[in-house]
Protein backbone atom coordinates (compact mmCIF):
# COMPACT_ATOMS: atom_id res chain seq x y z
CA UNK A 1 0.00 0.00 0.00
CA UNK A 2 2.99 2.33 0.05
CA UNK A 3 6.22 2.97 -1.76
CA UNK A 4 9.29 4.95 -0.79
CA UNK A 5 11.07 7.29 -3.17
CA UNK A 6 14.82 7.98 -3.04
CA UNK A 7 15.11 6.49 0.42
CA UNK A 8 18.42 5.93 2.23
CA UNK A 9 18.44 4.22 5.62
CA UNK A 10 20.59 3.76 8.72
CA UNK A 11 20.15 1.38 11.64
CA UNK A 12 19.26 2.88 15.00
CA UNK A 13 20.80 1.65 18.23
CA UNK A 14 17.79 -0.58 18.91
CA UNK A 15 17.87 -2.06 15.40
CA UNK A 16 15.12 0.14 14.00
CA UNK A 17 15.41 1.42 10.45
CA UNK A 18 15.61 5.20 10.28
CA UNK A 19 15.51 7.37 7.17
CA UNK A 20 18.77 9.31 7.05
CA UNK A 21 18.30 13.01 7.54
CA UNK A 22 18.20 15.68 4.88
CA UNK A 23 21.11 17.20 6.79
CA UNK A 24 23.27 14.41 5.38
CA UNK A 25 21.64 13.74 2.02
CA UNK A 26 20.07 16.99 0.82
CA UNK A 27 16.34 16.90 0.09
CA UNK A 28 14.28 14.80 2.52
CA UNK A 29 12.91 11.46 1.42
CA UNK A 30 9.18 10.90 1.02
CA UNK A 31 7.00 7.81 1.48
CA UNK A 32 3.92 7.80 -0.75
CA UNK A 33 0.54 6.38 0.26
CA UNK A 34 -1.79 6.13 -2.75
CA UNK A 35 -5.48 5.92 -1.77
CA UNK A 36 -4.90 7.40 1.69
CA UNK A 37 -5.92 10.84 2.94
CA UNK A 38 -4.17 12.63 5.83
CA UNK A 39 -6.85 15.34 5.84
CA UNK A 40 -10.08 13.41 5.42
CA UNK A 41 -13.08 15.37 6.68
CA UNK A 42 -10.84 18.22 7.88
CA UNK A 43 -9.39 19.99 4.81
CA UNK A 44 -11.11 23.20 3.71
CA UNK A 45 -11.19 23.87 -0.03
CA UNK A 46 -8.47 26.45 -0.79
CA UNK A 47 -8.26 27.30 2.91
CA UNK A 48 -7.00 26.18 6.31
CA UNK A 49 -8.51 23.68 8.73
CA UNK A 50 -10.24 24.65 11.96
CA UNK A 51 -7.11 23.90 13.99
CA UNK A 52 -4.78 25.49 11.42
CA UNK A 53 -2.57 22.43 10.87
CA UNK A 54 -3.88 21.50 7.39
CA UNK A 55 -3.26 24.28 4.89
CA UNK A 56 -3.94 24.72 1.19
CA UNK A 57 -0.62 25.31 -0.62
CA UNK A 58 -1.73 25.34 -4.25
CA UNK A 59 -3.39 23.41 -7.08
CA UNK A 60 -1.25 21.10 -9.20
CA UNK A 61 -1.69 18.65 -12.03
CA UNK A 62 0.69 16.10 -10.52
CA UNK A 63 1.43 14.77 -7.05
CA UNK A 64 5.12 15.39 -7.71
CA UNK A 65 4.40 19.12 -7.89
CA UNK A 66 2.40 18.93 -4.64
CA UNK A 67 5.31 17.15 -2.97
CA UNK A 68 7.71 19.86 -4.11
CA UNK A 69 5.42 22.58 -2.73
CA UNK A 70 5.25 20.77 0.62
CA UNK A 71 9.04 20.53 0.91
CA UNK A 72 9.47 24.21 0.00
CA UNK A 73 6.75 25.46 2.40
CA UNK A 74 7.84 28.06 4.95
CA UNK A 75 6.41 26.04 7.86
CA UNK A 76 7.60 22.45 8.12
CA UNK A 77 5.27 20.21 6.13
CA UNK A 78 5.32 16.79 7.81
CA UNK A 79 3.02 15.29 5.20
CA UNK A 80 0.88 16.36 2.28
CA UNK A 81 -2.36 15.38 0.57
CA UNK A 82 -3.04 15.72 -3.15
CA UNK A 83 -6.35 15.29 -4.95
CA UNK A 84 -5.28 14.36 -8.51
CA UNK A 85 -7.62 15.39 -11.30
CA UNK A 86 -10.03 12.81 -12.67
CA UNK A 87 -10.20 10.69 -9.47
CA UNK A 88 -13.47 11.98 -8.08
CA UNK A 89 -12.06 14.62 -5.76
CA UNK A 90 -14.97 16.98 -6.45
CA UNK A 91 -14.35 20.54 -5.29
CA UNK A 92 -10.89 19.45 -4.07
CA UNK A 93 -9.62 18.28 -7.49
CA UNK A 94 -5.94 19.16 -8.03
CA UNK A 95 -5.72 20.85 -4.63
CA UNK A 96 -2.66 20.22 -2.45
CA UNK A 97 -2.58 20.50 1.34
CA UNK A 98 0.30 20.71 3.79
CA UNK A 99 -0.05 18.92 7.16
CA UNK A 100 2.05 20.76 9.75
CA UNK A 101 1.30 18.38 12.63
CA UNK A 102 3.61 15.32 12.74
CA UNK A 103 0.97 12.65 13.35
CA UNK A 104 0.46 9.93 10.73
CA UNK A 105 -3.16 8.84 10.88
CA UNK A 106 -4.54 8.43 7.35
CA UNK A 107 -8.00 7.50 6.15
CA UNK A 108 -8.69 5.23 3.19
CA UNK A 109 -9.74 7.42 0.26
CA UNK A 110 -9.27 6.42 -3.38
CA UNK A 111 -9.53 10.06 -4.55
CA UNK A 112 -6.24 11.09 -2.92
CA UNK A 113 -2.55 10.37 -2.46
CA UNK A 114 -0.70 11.29 0.72
CA UNK A 115 3.02 11.57 1.28
CA UNK A 116 5.01 11.51 4.51
CA UNK A 117 8.18 13.61 4.53
CA UNK A 118 11.15 12.24 6.47
CA UNK A 119 12.68 15.38 7.95
CA UNK A 120 15.62 15.42 10.36
CA UNK A 121 14.65 16.17 13.93
CA UNK A 122 15.37 19.64 15.31
CA UNK A 123 14.43 19.26 18.99
CA UNK A 124 13.19 16.51 21.30
CA UNK A 125 9.64 17.55 20.39
CA UNK A 126 10.30 16.10 16.93
CA UNK A 127 11.00 12.82 18.77
CA UNK A 128 7.55 12.94 20.45
CA UNK A 129 9.36 13.59 23.78
CA UNK A 130 9.97 9.82 23.75
CA UNK A 131 13.62 10.22 22.78
CA UNK A 132 16.46 12.66 22.23
CA UNK A 133 17.18 14.49 19.01
CA UNK A 134 20.76 14.12 17.83
CA UNK A 135 21.96 12.25 20.90
CA UNK A 136 24.11 9.97 18.73
CA UNK A 137 23.71 11.25 15.16
CA UNK A 138 22.69 14.75 14.02
CA UNK A 139 19.08 14.98 12.96
CA UNK A 140 18.14 11.46 14.13
CA UNK A 141 15.94 10.59 17.10
CA UNK A 142 17.42 8.23 19.67
CA UNK A 143 14.33 6.62 21.19
CA UNK A 144 13.94 5.36 24.71
CA UNK A 145 13.60 1.55 24.81
CA UNK A 146 9.78 1.57 25.08
CA UNK A 147 9.42 3.54 21.85
CA UNK A 148 10.49 3.17 18.25
CA UNK A 149 9.97 4.75 14.85
CA UNK A 150 11.52 7.69 13.07
CA UNK A 151 9.83 10.12 15.51
CA UNK A 152 9.72 7.69 18.49
CA UNK A 153 5.97 7.72 17.93
CA UNK A 154 5.38 3.95 18.05
CA UNK A 155 5.06 1.93 21.25
CA UNK A 156 7.50 -0.98 20.94
CA UNK A 157 5.31 -3.95 21.78
CA UNK A 158 6.78 -7.42 22.30
CA UNK A 159 5.29 -10.87 21.77
CA UNK A 160 2.44 -11.47 24.22
CA UNK A 161 1.99 -14.35 26.66
CA UNK A 162 -1.16 -16.45 26.32
CA UNK A 163 -3.35 -15.88 29.34
CA UNK A 164 -1.80 -12.54 30.29
CA UNK A 165 -4.58 -10.24 31.43
CA UNK A 166 -8.07 -10.98 32.68
CA UNK A 167 -10.27 -13.64 31.09
CA UNK A 168 -13.09 -14.29 33.55
CA UNK A 169 -15.45 -17.23 33.81
CA UNK A 170 -18.41 -18.23 35.97
CA UNK A 171 -20.05 -21.65 36.18
CA UNK A 172 -17.81 -22.86 33.37
CA UNK A 173 -18.86 -20.10 30.99
CA UNK A 174 -16.81 -17.14 29.75
CA UNK A 175 -17.50 -13.73 31.28
CA UNK A 176 -16.51 -10.80 29.06
CA UNK A 177 -14.48 -7.86 30.41
CA UNK A 178 -13.55 -4.46 29.03
CA UNK A 179 -10.29 -2.66 29.82
CA UNK A 180 -8.36 -2.75 33.06
CA UNK A 181 -6.62 -0.10 35.19
CA UNK A 182 -3.63 -1.62 37.00
CA UNK A 183 -1.64 -0.37 40.01
CA UNK A 184 0.91 -2.13 42.19
CA UNK A 185 -0.25 -2.49 45.77
CA UNK A 186 1.69 -2.37 49.04
CA UNK A 187 1.18 -6.14 49.25
CA UNK A 188 3.44 -6.58 46.20
CA UNK A 189 0.55 -7.75 44.04
CA UNK A 190 -0.74 -6.00 40.94
CA UNK A 191 -4.35 -4.89 41.22
CA UNK A 192 -6.68 -4.47 38.26
CA UNK A 193 -10.09 -2.83 38.11
CA UNK A 194 -12.03 -3.74 34.98
CA UNK A 195 -15.54 -3.47 33.60
CA UNK A 196 -17.27 -6.85 33.32
CA UNK A 197 -20.58 -7.80 31.73
CA UNK A 198 -22.90 -9.83 33.96
CA UNK A 199 -25.16 -12.70 32.85
CA UNK A 200 -22.46 -13.80 30.38
CA UNK A 201 -23.17 -10.97 27.93
CA UNK A 202 -20.73 -9.36 25.52
CA UNK A 203 -19.61 -5.76 25.22
CA UNK A 204 -22.73 -4.97 23.17
CA UNK A 205 -24.70 -5.07 26.43
CA UNK A 206 -22.36 -2.77 28.35
CA UNK A 207 -25.00 -0.15 29.13
CA UNK A 208 -27.34 -2.81 30.47
CA UNK A 209 -24.94 -5.20 32.27
CA UNK A 210 -21.58 -3.61 33.08
CA UNK A 211 -20.14 -3.71 36.60
CA UNK A 212 -16.66 -2.99 38.01
CA UNK A 213 -14.59 -5.86 39.40
CA UNK A 214 -11.26 -6.11 41.24
CA UNK A 215 -8.72 -8.74 40.13
CA UNK A 216 -5.12 -9.43 41.17
CA UNK A 217 -1.95 -11.03 39.83
CA UNK A 218 1.43 -11.81 41.36
CA UNK A 219 3.13 -10.16 38.36
CA UNK A 220 2.30 -7.14 36.22
CA UNK A 221 1.99 -9.16 33.03
CA UNK A 222 0.47 -12.27 34.57
CA UNK A 223 -2.96 -13.86 34.72
CA UNK A 224 -5.40 -11.85 36.83
CA UNK A 225 -8.06 -13.53 38.95
CA UNK A 226 -11.21 -11.81 40.18
CA UNK A 227 -11.29 -11.16 43.91
CA UNK A 228 -14.44 -9.10 44.34
CA UNK A 229 -17.09 -6.90 42.75
CA UNK A 230 -16.29 -3.24 43.49
CA UNK A 231 -19.42 -1.61 42.03
CA UNK A 232 -22.64 -3.22 40.88
CA UNK A 233 -24.54 -2.67 37.61
CA UNK A 234 -24.44 -0.08 36.14
CA UNK A 235 -20.79 0.95 36.46
CA UNK A 236 -18.23 1.17 33.69
CA UNK A 237 -14.78 2.32 32.49
CA UNK A 238 -12.96 2.53 35.85
CA UNK A 239 -9.81 4.68 35.91
CA UNK A 240 -7.73 4.13 39.04
CA UNK A 241 -4.80 6.43 39.79
CA UNK A 242 -2.53 6.97 42.81
CA UNK A 243 -3.25 9.79 45.23
CA UNK A 244 -0.47 11.93 46.74
CA UNK A 245 -0.58 10.05 50.06
CA UNK A 246 -0.81 6.55 48.68
CA UNK A 247 -4.57 6.49 48.09
CA UNK A 248 -6.16 4.48 45.29
CA UNK A 249 -8.50 6.91 43.54
CA UNK A 250 -11.14 5.62 41.15
CA UNK A 251 -13.08 7.58 38.55
CA UNK A 252 -15.90 5.78 36.79
CA UNK A 253 -19.20 6.17 34.97
CA UNK A 254 -22.18 4.85 36.93
CA UNK A 255 -25.87 4.66 37.63
CA UNK A 256 -25.80 2.03 40.36
CA UNK A 257 -29.01 0.00 40.39
CA UNK A 258 -28.62 -3.80 40.82
CA UNK A 259 -26.27 -6.73 41.11
CA UNK A 260 -27.86 -8.10 37.91
CA UNK A 261 -27.94 -6.70 34.41
CA UNK A 262 -30.98 -6.05 32.27
CA UNK A 263 -29.95 -8.61 29.63
CA UNK A 264 -29.71 -12.37 30.08
CA UNK A 265 -27.23 -13.91 27.65
CA UNK A 266 -27.29 -17.35 29.23
CA UNK A 267 -30.89 -18.47 28.80
CA UNK A 268 -31.38 -22.26 28.99
CA UNK A 269 -31.44 -23.79 25.54
CA UNK A 270 -30.93 -20.45 23.78
CA UNK A 271 -27.55 -19.23 22.57
CA UNK A 272 -24.02 -20.36 23.45
CA UNK A 273 -23.71 -18.66 26.90
CA UNK A 274 -20.12 -17.73 26.04
CA UNK A 275 -19.77 -14.08 26.99
CA UNK A 276 -21.47 -12.80 23.86
CA UNK A 277 -24.76 -11.00 23.25
CA UNK A 278 -27.30 -12.67 20.97
CA UNK A 279 -30.70 -11.91 19.45
CA UNK A 280 -33.37 -11.66 22.11
CA UNK A 281 -30.96 -11.63 25.05
CA UNK A 282 -31.97 -8.07 25.88
CA UNK A 283 -35.60 -8.26 24.84
CA UNK A 284 -36.52 -4.99 23.21
CA UNK A 285 -33.96 -2.94 25.13
CA UNK A 286 -31.74 -0.64 23.11
CA UNK A 287 -30.07 1.80 25.47
CA UNK A 288 -29.24 5.28 24.22
CA UNK A 289 -25.70 6.63 24.36
CA UNK A 290 -24.67 6.74 28.01
CA UNK A 291 -25.65 9.93 29.83
CA UNK A 292 -24.46 8.56 33.18
CA UNK A 293 -22.42 10.93 35.39
CA UNK A 294 -18.75 10.61 36.29
CA UNK A 295 -17.98 9.67 39.91
CA UNK A 296 -14.94 9.59 42.20
CA UNK A 297 -14.25 7.25 45.10
CA UNK A 298 -11.04 6.32 46.92
CA UNK A 299 -9.58 3.72 49.24
CA UNK A 300 -6.44 3.71 51.36
CA UNK A 301 -5.58 0.18 50.19
CA UNK A 302 -6.56 -1.79 47.08
CA UNK A 303 -8.49 -4.30 49.21
CA UNK A 304 -9.87 -1.61 51.47
CA UNK A 305 -13.28 0.01 51.76
CA UNK A 306 -14.12 2.49 49.02
CA UNK A 307 -15.50 5.86 50.02
CA UNK A 308 -19.02 6.90 49.11
CA UNK A 309 -18.82 8.04 45.45
CA UNK A 310 -19.10 11.77 44.78
CA UNK A 311 -20.08 13.19 41.43
CA UNK A 312 -17.61 15.34 39.54
CA UNK A 313 -18.79 17.88 36.96
CA UNK A 314 -22.17 18.17 38.64
CA UNK A 315 -24.54 19.80 36.20
CA UNK A 316 -22.80 18.35 33.13
CA UNK A 317 -25.20 16.60 30.78
CA UNK A 318 -23.64 14.68 27.94
CA UNK A 319 -21.86 11.50 26.97
CA UNK A 320 -19.67 9.51 29.34
CA UNK A 321 -16.50 11.56 29.78
CA UNK A 322 -13.82 8.79 29.83
CA UNK A 323 -12.33 10.98 32.59
CA UNK A 324 -8.57 10.33 32.87
CA UNK A 325 -6.51 12.30 35.44
CA UNK A 326 -3.06 12.61 36.85
CA UNK A 327 -3.06 13.63 40.52
CA UNK A 328 0.03 15.72 41.18
CA UNK A 329 2.08 15.80 44.39
CA UNK A 330 0.29 18.92 45.65
CA UNK A 331 -3.13 17.26 45.27
CA UNK A 332 -4.11 19.16 42.13
CA UNK A 333 -5.23 17.43 38.95
CA UNK A 334 -4.48 17.67 35.25
CA UNK A 335 -6.85 15.50 33.23
CA UNK A 336 -8.61 14.91 29.94
CA UNK A 337 -12.30 14.40 29.34
CA UNK A 338 -14.20 13.77 26.14
CA UNK A 339 -17.54 14.79 24.69
CA UNK A 340 -19.38 13.37 21.72
CA UNK A 341 -20.33 15.74 18.93
CA UNK A 342 -19.29 19.23 17.97
CA UNK A 343 -16.32 20.15 15.81
CA UNK A 344 -15.72 17.38 13.30
CA UNK A 345 -18.08 15.05 15.16
CA UNK A 346 -17.30 11.92 17.12
CA UNK A 347 -15.31 11.93 20.36
CA UNK A 348 -13.53 15.23 21.05
CA UNK A 349 -10.85 15.75 23.70
CA UNK A 350 -10.67 18.56 26.27
CA UNK A 351 -8.63 19.37 29.38
CA UNK A 352 -9.92 19.31 32.95
CA UNK A 353 -8.25 20.63 36.10
CA UNK A 354 -8.88 20.57 39.83
CA UNK A 355 -7.23 22.36 42.74
CA UNK A 356 -8.00 19.53 45.17
CA UNK A 357 -8.72 16.00 43.96
CA UNK A 358 -10.92 15.33 47.03
CA UNK A 359 -13.12 18.38 46.49
CA UNK A 360 -15.46 17.97 43.48
CA UNK A 361 -16.36 21.66 43.60
CA UNK A 362 -12.83 22.52 42.38
CA UNK A 363 -13.08 20.39 39.21
CA UNK A 364 -13.26 22.45 36.00
CA UNK A 365 -14.06 21.27 32.48
CA UNK A 366 -12.17 23.39 29.97
CA UNK A 367 -13.87 23.88 26.61
CA UNK A 368 -10.98 24.43 24.17
CA UNK A 369 -10.68 21.32 22.00
CA UNK A 370 -7.22 19.75 22.14
CA UNK A 371 -7.11 18.14 18.68
CA UNK A 372 -9.56 20.01 16.44
CA UNK A 373 -7.93 18.68 13.26
CA UNK A 374 -8.60 15.03 14.04
CA UNK A 375 -11.42 14.16 11.69
CA UNK A 376 -14.00 11.39 11.57
CA UNK A 377 -14.69 9.99 15.06
CA UNK A 378 -11.64 11.54 16.71
CA UNK A 379 -10.17 9.69 19.68
CA UNK A 380 -11.37 8.31 23.03
CA UNK A 381 -10.39 6.23 26.08
CA UNK A 382 -7.57 8.59 27.03
CA UNK A 383 -4.94 7.60 29.61
CA UNK A 384 -2.41 10.10 31.04
CA UNK A 385 1.04 9.64 32.56
CA UNK A 386 4.28 11.53 33.07
CA UNK A 387 7.74 10.59 31.85
CA UNK A 388 10.89 10.70 34.00
CA UNK A 389 11.69 14.20 32.68
CA UNK A 390 8.38 15.64 33.84
CA UNK A 391 6.72 15.73 30.40
CA UNK A 392 3.09 14.72 30.02
CA UNK A 393 1.92 11.94 27.71
CA UNK A 394 -1.41 10.38 26.79
CA UNK A 395 -2.50 7.32 24.86
CA UNK A 396 -5.91 6.78 23.28
CA UNK A 397 -8.15 4.51 21.29
CA UNK A 398 -7.45 6.10 17.91
CA UNK A 399 -10.57 6.36 15.74
CA UNK A 400 -9.65 8.69 12.86
CA UNK A 401 -10.72 6.83 9.72
CA UNK A 402 -13.24 7.02 6.90
CA UNK A 403 -16.70 6.04 8.02
CA UNK A 404 -15.75 5.92 11.68
CA UNK A 405 -17.94 8.90 12.55
CA UNK A 406 -20.69 6.28 12.55
CA UNK A 407 -18.59 3.14 13.20
CA UNK A 408 -15.86 4.41 15.50
CA UNK A 409 -15.43 1.12 17.32
CA UNK A 410 -13.97 -0.66 14.28
CA UNK A 411 -10.47 0.86 14.33
CA UNK A 412 -8.14 -1.41 16.33
CA UNK A 413 -5.44 1.23 16.73
CA UNK A 414 -3.97 3.33 19.52
CA UNK A 415 -2.84 6.95 19.48
CA UNK A 416 -0.31 9.04 21.41
CA UNK A 417 0.11 12.72 22.33
CA UNK A 418 2.64 14.69 24.36
CA UNK A 419 2.89 17.99 26.20
CA UNK A 420 5.64 19.82 28.04
CA UNK A 421 3.29 21.76 30.31
CA UNK A 422 0.05 19.77 30.36
CA UNK A 423 -1.81 22.52 28.48
CA UNK A 424 -0.49 22.49 24.91
CA UNK A 425 -0.64 19.04 23.32
CA UNK A 426 0.69 17.52 20.09
CA UNK A 427 -0.99 14.43 18.64
CA UNK A 428 1.64 12.11 17.15
CA UNK A 429 -0.71 9.74 15.29
CA UNK A 430 -1.11 5.98 15.43
CA UNK A 431 1.08 4.51 18.20
CA UNK A 432 0.19 0.83 17.81
CA UNK A 433 -1.76 -1.16 15.30
CA UNK A 434 -1.57 -0.77 11.53
CA UNK A 435 -2.32 2.84 10.53
CA UNK A 436 -3.38 1.75 7.04
CA UNK A 437 -5.52 -1.27 8.04
CA UNK A 438 -9.08 -0.20 8.83
CA UNK A 439 -12.35 -2.04 8.50
CA UNK A 440 -13.03 -0.37 5.15
CA UNK A 441 -9.55 -0.95 3.66
CA UNK A 442 -8.16 -3.91 1.68
CA UNK A 443 -6.37 -5.12 4.85
CA UNK A 444 -9.67 -5.34 6.70
CA UNK A 445 -10.83 -4.90 10.26
CA UNK A 446 -8.86 -5.76 13.37
CA UNK A 447 -5.30 -6.26 14.63
CA UNK A 448 -3.27 -9.48 14.79
CA UNK A 449 -1.45 -10.21 18.06
CA UNK A 450 1.41 -12.75 18.13
CA UNK A 451 1.97 -14.97 21.18
CA UNK A 452 5.07 -16.63 22.61
CA UNK A 453 3.63 -20.10 21.95
CA UNK A 454 3.84 -19.39 18.22
CA UNK A 455 0.14 -18.76 17.76
CA UNK A 456 -1.53 -15.58 16.64
CA UNK A 457 -5.02 -14.17 16.97
CA UNK A 458 -6.89 -11.39 15.21
CA UNK A 459 -8.87 -9.13 17.53
CA UNK A 460 -11.56 -7.11 15.80
CA UNK A 461 -11.57 -4.42 18.48
CA UNK A 462 -8.68 -3.18 20.66
CA UNK A 463 -9.80 -0.29 22.86
CA UNK A 464 -9.77 1.27 26.33
CA UNK A 465 -5.95 1.31 26.68
CA UNK A 466 -4.13 1.51 29.99
CA UNK A 467 -0.42 1.32 30.76
CA UNK A 468 1.35 -0.47 33.61
CA UNK A 469 4.50 0.94 35.21
CA UNK A 470 7.23 -0.51 37.43
CA UNK A 471 5.79 1.42 40.37
CA UNK A 472 2.27 2.72 40.94
CA UNK A 473 3.29 6.34 40.38
CA UNK A 474 2.45 6.36 36.64
CA UNK A 475 5.83 7.94 35.97
CA UNK A 476 8.49 6.80 33.50
CA UNK A 477 8.03 4.49 30.55
CA UNK A 478 5.37 1.76 30.54
CA UNK A 479 6.23 -1.89 30.92
CA UNK A 480 2.89 -3.30 29.70
CA UNK A 481 -0.05 -2.21 27.56
CA UNK A 482 -3.58 -3.23 28.60
CA UNK A 483 -6.42 -3.27 26.06
CA UNK A 484 -9.98 -4.47 25.74
CA UNK A 485 -9.91 -7.15 23.04
CA UNK A 486 -12.99 -8.34 21.16
CA UNK A 487 -12.30 -11.71 19.56
CA UNK A 488 -15.70 -12.09 17.94
CA UNK A 489 -16.34 -10.57 14.52
CA UNK A 490 -19.04 -8.21 15.80
CA UNK A 491 -19.67 -4.92 14.04
CA UNK A 492 -22.65 -3.82 16.15
CA UNK A 493 -21.70 -1.95 19.36
CA UNK A 494 -25.08 -2.47 21.00
CA UNK A 495 -27.70 -5.08 21.81
CA UNK A 496 -28.10 -6.00 18.13
CA UNK A 497 -25.04 -8.25 18.31
CA UNK A 498 -25.21 -11.79 16.95
CA UNK A 499 -23.12 -13.67 19.52
CA UNK A 500 -20.03 -12.04 18.04
CA UNK A 501 -19.02 -9.51 20.72
CA UNK A 502 -17.22 -11.67 23.29
CA UNK A 503 -14.12 -10.00 24.70
CA UNK A 504 -11.38 -10.14 27.32
CA UNK A 505 -8.70 -7.91 28.83
CA UNK A 506 -5.39 -8.39 27.03
CA UNK A 507 -1.92 -7.49 28.32
CA UNK A 508 1.06 -7.02 25.97
CA UNK A 509 4.65 -6.42 27.11
CA UNK A 510 6.52 -3.25 26.15
CA UNK A 511 10.23 -3.32 25.33
CA UNK A 512 12.57 -2.38 28.20
CA UNK A 513 16.05 -2.88 26.73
Amino acid sequence: QNCTTDTMFAMGAAGTVLALSAMSYGAPTVTMYPDYNQAWGVAVSKGSSRGGTIKYIGSFNTTTECQAACIKAAQRCWSFVHFPGGQGGGIFEQQCFSVTSPGFSPSYDTTTTSGVVHWPCRTDDDCSLNGQCGAMSPGICECRPAWTGERCQTLKLLTAERGAGYNGSDDGHHTSSWGGAVLKGPDGKYHMWAAEMTEHCGIGAWQQNSRVIHATSASAGGTYERESVTWEVFSHEPEVVPGPDGEFVMYFTADLRSEHGLCNCCRPGIGPCDGSTGPGDCGHLSAPRSQSPSWMSFATAPNGTWSTPVQIFEGYHGSDTNFAPLILANGSIIAMWRRWGGGNGGSRQFLATAKDWKDPSTYTQHEVELFPDLGAAGTEDQFLYMDSDGNYHAVFHHMYGTGTKLQWWLDATGGHAFSRDGWTWTYTGVAWGNATARYNTPQGQGATVHFTDGSMEKFTRLERPHLIFKTNLMVGDPIFLVNSAQYGNGTNPGTGSHNDDACLTLIQPVNQE
